[in-house]
């Protein structure tokens, strides 16, 4: 038998002003979208945005339903229409905030495992900024860092 141990390091800037401006603008537009959530039930507003590789910038909002599975998280809702209508075009950020909590907002597992195979598909790392309402934010250099024993491909034989 053997202990091992998962580690990760990120960037944690005090506030989204210290961000790089590409990096900021992706935020923002990820806060100015979770106003358009509908969360009737959760009342927890979520927004994400990506960079595409060629500068684009897009954006979305979590939307709930009464059946809860029916709902969509932010983040997996955007990289399908990302992934839909850019699909040779890598995505190189992705922004996550809401402004429910005054911590970054890491995304769920399912969205999580989503990331990821997102990386897979274009062969190469997103960037992830979490945050929260008027706190620190946290970057990543991809979101194997959120999920080391994810799951891949190669168990599908």
């Amino acid at each position: 038998m053997k202990k091992e141990k998962f580690s990760f390091e990120f960037t944690s800037y005090d506030n989204k002003a210290e961000l790089e401006n590409n990096q900021r603008q992706v935020l923002e537009e990820a806060d100015k979208i979770s106003q358009n959530a509908y969360a009737p039930y959760s009342n927890f507003k979520v927004g994400a945005a990506v960079q595409l590789e060629n500068g684009e910038i897009f954006s979305s909002s979590n939307q709930e339903n009464a059946a809860y599975p029916v709902g969509s998280c932010a983040e997996r809702g955007l990289l399908a229409y990302v992934n839909a209508n850019f699909p040779n075009i890598k995505i190189t950020k992705l922004a996550v905030s809401t402004p429910n909590i005054n911590y970054p907002l890491p995304p769920c597992g399912m969205c999580r495992q989503y990331i990821l195979e997102m990386e897979k598909k274009q062969n190469s790392s997103i960037e992830l900024l979490l945050a929260g309402n008027e706190s620190e934010v946290f970057v990543l250099n991809s979101a194997k860092d959120l999920l080391p024993l994810h799951f891949t491909d190669e168990f599908l034989g």
